[in-house]
Order: C-alpha cells, then sequence, then structure tokens
C-alpha cells in the first residue's frame, strides 16, 4: 500500500515538472496548454484572447472567426464586384478610375449626361462659309427680312469681345437715354455691342455730358423726329445741323464715337415696325465695324425692306452717318 502511494506521489511529481498541464470542460477536447502563458487565473482564455495577442504568439496572423461580431479584412487582398452591391466605390489602383469620396465621384460623373436635351451649336461665321464648304447652289433666302437677320446673326456673333463697341443712346429727347428693358437696348445687343446706360435706374434715365465722356462709347446713336429724318425728307441739311449740336456739346470733341465718326442719327420711323428695327440694328452694326459690312448697301437695304414690308419703297432719308467708309 505504501507503494502504490510513493508510485502516485511520484507520477504527479513528474507531471509537475513536465511543463505541460490539460485543461478540461464539459464541451472542450482536451487541449495541452504551455506553461508561462495567460490562463484563466489571469481572467483570460484562449477563444476570448485579442488577435494582437494571438498575432504576438504565433507571430502570424489570426485566422477568421465565424462567430466573431466584427470581422478583419486583408488590406492587400484583391477587391470583388458584387452583382447586388447599391454603390460602386472607385477608388485609386490600376486603370483610369476616379480616386476621390463619393460626393466628388458623383460630380465627376454628373459632367457627362447620356439624356441631356440640349445640343451645343457653333454658327459659322458668313465670310466662312466658303471654307466650310457651303454649296453656291444652296437655295436663297424666302425673304429680304430672313436674309438680313441671317447676315447680321452671323456677323455679329463672330465678333471677337475686343470688337464689340459701347453705344451711347439718346433718344429724341436731348440728354435722355434708355432702360435695360426697353427695345432699344434690345437693338443695341442684336447688333453686336453693349448698352452703357445698362445699369442706370428706370427713373434716372436723364445724364448730362460729363457722365457721357466718362463712358466714352465707342458709338452714339441719336434719335431724330421725322421732321429731320423720314419719310419724304429729301435733304440731310436738319440732320447736319443736328450733329453738329451735338458734335459741339462740352467734352464731346474726346469721345471715341466722335473722334472716330461713329456718330448715327436714326429717325425714330424704324423704331416703329419690326422690318424696319431689323435695318436700324444693321446700321448700328455698320457704324461700329464698317469693315465688317463693306457688302451691304444702307440704301439698297432700306429699300428691300421697306418694299418687303408696304409693297413699295420707302422715299425720303432714314438714318445719317456722314463717316467714310472703312
Amino acid at each position: 500500500m505504501k507503494r502504490t502511494l510513493r508510485v502516485v506521489l511520484l507520477l504527479m511529481l513528474c507531471a509537475g515538472l513536465s511543463g505541460c498541464r490539460v485543461r478540461t470542460g464539459p464541451d472542450r477536447p482536451a487541449v495541452p496548454e504551455r506553461t508561462g502563458q495567460r490562463t484563466e487565473e489571469a481572467g483570460t482564455e484562449d477563444g476570448d484572447r485579442t488577435a494582437e495577442e494571438t498575432e504576438g504568439d504565433s507571430g502570424n496572423r489570426t485566422r477568421e472567426n465565424p462567430q466573431a461580431s466584427r470581422k478583419e479584412y486583408d488590406e492587400n487582398r484583391p477587391a470583388e464586384i458584387l452583382p447586388g452591391a447599391e454603390q460602386t466605390v472607385h477608388e485609386s489602383g490600376e486603370g483610369s478610375g476616379f480616386s476621390g469620396s463619393g460626393e466628388e465621384a458623383e460630380q465627376q460623373a454628373a459632367k457627362i449626361n447620356d439624356e441631356a436635351e440640349k445640343t451645343a451649336t457653333r454658327v459659322t461665321a458668313a465670310e466662312e462659309a466658303e471654307q466650310k464648304g457651303t454649296s453656291e447652289e444652296a437655295e436663297q433666302a424666302d425673304s429680304a427680312a430672313t436674309y438680313f437677320s441671317v447676315l447680321l446673326r452671323e456677323r455679329t456673333g463672330a465678333l471677337f469681345e475686343c470688337q464689340r463697341q459701347n453705344v451711347y443712346w439718346e433718344t429724341a429727347e436731348d440728354h435722355r437715354t434708355v432702360f435695360k428693358t426697353s427695345p432699344e437696348h434690345s437693338l443695341i445687343l442684336e447688333a453686336g455691342a453693349y448698352d452703357v446706360s445698362a445699369r442706370l435706374l428706370e427713373e434716372n434715365l436723364r445724364v448730362d455730358d460729363g457722365w457721357i465722356g466718362r463712358k466714352n462709347p465707342g458709338v452714339i446713336v441719336k434719335v431724330v423726329k421725322r421732321s429731320v429724318l423720314g419719310t419724304g425728307v429729301l435733304s440731310p441739311d436738319a440732320a447736319r445741323s443736328v450733329l453738329a449740336g451735338l458734335l459741339g456739346r462740352d467734352g464731346w470733341n474726346g469721345i471715341d464715337a466722335v473722334r472716330n465718326g461713329r456718330v448715327l442719327l436714326l429717325s425714330e420711323e424704324l423704331l416703329e415696325a419690326p422690318t424696319f428695327r431689323l435695318a436700324a440694328a444693321l446700321l448700328i452694326a455698320r457704324t461700329a465695324n464698317p469693315d465688317r459690312y463693306e457688302d451691304v448697301n444702307p440704301e439698297e437695304m432700306l429699300a428691300m425692306l421697306g418694299e418687303e414690308a408696304a409693297g413699295k419703297t420707302p422715299e425720303g432719308i432714314f438714318y445719317y452717318n456722314p463717316a467714310p467708309s472703312p
């Protein structure tokens, strides 16, 4: 009996000196555990240990635990496309993908819309038509108004910014200009120019010579009554008198429009009908850029438009601009 007890004690002593012990539980198979590692007494079991602790033990990455509430992803692992994904994420990498945040990606993608309804168009200037292969056998415009409208639109559209003149428009009342919603303002824009009075308030359209001089317009348009220019007027004497009065105003000799001979007198009749308004726009455009309208004869234009609108050629002088030809 004593011998048996000694053998048992000896076996227990050997087990304690071997450096290994076995831990068992009701649901856990017997697993050998090294001594010197964390034990139940330290409050942590193998299944509860963190990834960093386990990785430090083995020097390798941890295995994925299917029961874990959070998964770790290898940043070097290739990505995959999931058919059920609701949002595509673009990041830097191979190819020409867009790198940036989701908001930046949406803005980048929104620059091209396959369902856009508007189409960008380019208007070719009339003088470039032959270079573009325009057919000489093309049908002529069905009316004088159509012909001159297209001509004006194409030539003003071909202007460079530096070629667009600033226009001072004066009504039949001296030193009174026009508001930005007026038909006269629209005529200036149609002629490919800018209105120097566009920022004035509607109740403050009376100006003085100092204001006009500071604006230094490249073109001056003065509207005159029918008794000066219009139907039945066969002499330019009254128009010459009005022009002389304009040129004699204080400080006007330094204005670009006066120095370059770009002062235009228009009959108020030209503002009363759409066809004659087109003629007025052409006359302003021709005064602002005479080199672009060398092929347009003002008298012939007025005759064609007047005959088309009223059935007869208008008789009278409707504009006055004694500036020399370009």
